[in-house]
């Protein structure tokens, strides 16, 4: 069964609920599975665990996503 494991920032429930509700009929739909078998699998990762640029985005400061 096709399994979807997302790795991202934290979201609140709403927004987890939001997402598994749009991605598991597109999924299901490629896949020509029953949604009842989609997995989807949300990892959340802290601003502590996360860096970019050799950065933590714990300790960019504020800086703009787009900025280096």
């Amino acid at each position: 069964m096709p399994t979807v494991i997302i790795e991202g920032p934290q979201l609140n429930l709403e927004n987890k609920k939001e997402l598994v509700q749009q991605l598991t009929p597109i999924v299901a739909y490629v896949y020509d599975w029953k949604v009842e078998d989609v997995i989807i699998i949300i990892r959340e990762n802290t601003n502590e665990n996360v860096a970019r640029g050799g950065i933590l985005l714990s300790e960019r400061n504020g800086r703009a996503s787009g900025q280096s």
